[in-house]
């Protein structure tokens, strides 16, 4: 276990991090094939995401 110098187990943290992600990118999926959002709004979405967190955004 890797604890932060919170208390934290930092190698939990990231993996529940990388799960909400992989669950996030399969739900735009599901949305996009069934028409829920178009490929615009989703490229806005990852737009707006990517101001939030200061990355780059993907293409949808």
């Amino acid at each position: 276990m890797d604890v932060n110098a919170h208390g934290e187990d930092t190698n939990a943290l990231r993996a529940e991090v990388h799960f909400l992600a992989a669950l996030v990118d399969e739900l735009m999926r599901k949305m996009l094939a069934a028409g829920t959002l178009s490929q615009v709004e989703m490229n806005e979405v990852e737009a707006a995401v990517a101001r939030r967190v200061g990355g780059a955004p993907r293409a949808w």
